[in-house]
């Protein structure tokens, strides 16, 4: 790596690393026309000078989570102290007795790695099994080998995007908390809007929760300052009273892509609008 997570910590080593990886983020303006035709799409009454500046403050935004992920690298235990305060904790509290499984969805939103590792070192101090993540093998080997190590220091189960629906149900039934990122487009899945417009969705997270009988949190973390976050914790997805399974899960991955709008609007420039989330 081009830093070393000596470099990244808080102070002014932080401050350099940020400020040359937005420099080249800003010079490259990488996916810039996917960014610039994703703003256009779901908000069509702002104008260009918003999404230039919302593109930019993206831009910002990554190279502090970048900075932040090489600081915590060298001490996990960071992310207790850098996450300020916590809205709907009761939410995530009731979940706490042994034995209770429960499923958390959130989004490309914030630093989504550090929420991540504040939750398994918060499950670490109460002595409580530690979280899994599902995840999903990264195409670039040295960054896919710092996120695992990261992943792994911080005491964060790793579970494979392809294991068996079987296996996450017994997980969860057995008391695991799991967490995944339900903002991306999936090959098949069912079209559903999301900010608007149809897109592909997976109902995986509603499956396992019908399947095992455990309660979908969304849960959202948004940057106050670099090294300061709040979270927030949603409450639970009403399940839907729909007697056919097929659709009830489609209902229920509808209220997924309700709350994971909520999560993003009121800090649009947090969301990975890289992603080529609504395709034909």
């Amino acid at each position: 790596m081009l830093f070393r997570s000596a470099a990244a910590k808080p102070g002014w080593r932080g401050r350099a690393v940020a400020t040359f990886l937005n420099g080249l983020l800003r010079l490259f303006s990488p996916r810039k026309r996917r960014i610039e035709a994703n703003l256009s799409l779901v908000h069509p009454e702002k104008g260009r000078a918003w999404r230039t500046d919302t593109r930019r403050r993206l831009y910002g935004h990554l190279a502090w989570t970048v900075t932040e992920l090489l600081a915590l690298q060298r001490d996990p235990s960071q992310a207790l102290r850098w996450v300020e305060s916590v809205e709907g904790s009761y939410h995530m509290e009731e979940l706490q007795a042994p034995g209770r499984g429960a499923l958390f969805v959130s989004a490309h939103l914030g630093n989504w790695e550090l929420l991540a590792a504040w939750y398994a070192q918060l499950r670490r101090a109460a002595e409580r099994p530690s979280p899994y993540v599902v995840s999903q093998e990264i195409h670039d080997r040295e960054i896919s080998d710092l996120v695992r190590e990261y992943r792994e220091r911080s005491g964060i189960g790793l579970l494979p995007k392809g294991i068996s629906t079987l296996e996450f149900v017994r997980l969860l039934k057995e008391g695991a908390h799991i967490a995944l990122l339900a903002d991306i487009s999936w090959l098949g899945g069912v079209r559903l809007p999301f900010m608007g417009h149809d897109c592909t969705n997976t109902t995986g997270p509603a499956v396992l929760s019908l399947l095992a009988s455990v309660p979908i949190i969304p849960v959202g973390i948004y940057r106050t300052a670099p090294f300061r976050h709040i979270i927030r914790f949603f409450p639970p997805l009403p399940v839907p009273e729909e007697r056919d399974r097929r659709r009830k899960a489609e209902l229920l991955t509808l209220e997924v892509n309700h709350a994971l709008e909520e999560m993003i609007a009121p800090r649009p420039e947090l969301w990975f609008w890289m992603h080529n989330r609504w395709k034909n």
